[in-house]
């Protein structure tokens, strides 16, 4: 039952957060790499163990990661990526090969939000191409799926659906629970190349694998992803259907973004069929979700819908 000690260092590069923000589907992608030496402490004194004790080294690395992870969730991306450094340098000196991955990844996430996409291929590429360390199955999944997500960015798809593959693979062979998500993306990217049927088939896989593990906000992003897709192909009553259970399931989990999504989503569909009075009323639902979590991007969609509803 215990954890191994690097595990306590926190990634920002999870399905929580990085995945859902790119594609506003919604991801979370990755299990969170964040679990506190007290929590650790507790679960080795239940089992009957002596909790270990950790280096000053080991404190010092995550006290960086922790104040990174602080800075990263107020958006100050400069001042994190200097504290995910620190924390790569202190597990570089002790070589500590999870810490490690996990801050490359970490500065990897934080380099794609400023733009700096070099950087953060050369973060993920030393993960992959390692000659001297051998990293665990599930970092190299972080790394594939993040080399997916950089090619997508660019519009690449091709390299970006390879990546989607070498994470599936990689996954199987750490068992984890992220395939679900993967073919997600692997969905996604169909839809962005204009091919909604193998979105449908990659979405439906990822609703399969989502559901098999219990993962309602995965679950939700499946079925968005399938209703975008039967959108693009007029099915508007099969896709209005999967919408709503994602609305649902996006308000049992307090997600107001991807609740404003979903009713854009819907209204994008009465748009669609000339119904633009039942269209305005989910705008402006939409509208006021994503007011009330400040989230302007949202406020900026909703507005213009609402417009080109108005002027039909």
């Amino acid at each position: 039952m215990s954890k191994p000690v690097n595990s306590e260092q926190y990634s920002v590069f999870s399905k929580k957060t990085e995945y859902k923000k790119l594609f506003t589907i919604h991801y979370s992608l990755f299990t969170v790499y964040c679990l506190l030496f007290t929590v650790y402490c507790l679960l080795n004194i239940g089992c009957g163990h002596k909790p270990p004790t950790l280096s000053d080294t080991h404190l010092k690395a995550i006290d960086f990661n922790q104040r990174a992870e602080h800075a990263f969730k107020k958006g100050d991306y400069k001042k994190a990526l200097n504290f995910y450094h620190e924390a790569l340098k202190v597990n570089r000196s002790v070589e500590n090969i999870d810490g490690i991955a996990i801050n490359l990844m970490n500065m990897a996430t934080v380099y794609r939000k400023l733009g700096d996409k070099d950087n953060a291929h050369k973060c993920v590429d030393e993960i992959l191409n390692s000659s001297g360390i051998i990293y665990s199955s599930l970092r190299l999944t972080d790394a594939s799926f993040m080399k997916a997500l950089l090619f997508t960015d660019d519009g690449k798809y091709d390299p970006a659906l390879e990546w989607t593959d070498k994470a599936i693979s990689f996954c199987k062979s750490a068992g984890c629970h992220m395939e679900g998500s993967i073919y997600n993306l692997k969905a996604k990217m169909y839809l962005l190349n204009k091919d909604p049927n193998s979105a449908i088939i990659y979405g439906n896989k990822g609703l399969e694998l989502n559901r098999k593990y219990d993962d309602v906000q995965e679950i939700a992003n499946s079925l968005r992803l399938i209703a975008e897709a039967k959108t693009s192909l007029n099915q508007f009553e099969e896709a209005i259907k999967l919408y709503e259970d994602a609305l649902s399931m996006d308000k049992a989990l307090g997600l107001s973004k991807k609740i404003a999504i979903d009713l854009m989503g819907i209204g994008n569909i009465f748009l669609k069929q000339g119904k633009c009075e039942d269209a305005l009323k989910y705008y402006q639902r939409a509208h006021s979700a994503g007011e009330s979590a400040g989230d302007q991007q949202v406020v900026k969609d909703a507005s213009n819908m609402m417009d080109k509803c108005l002027q039909k």
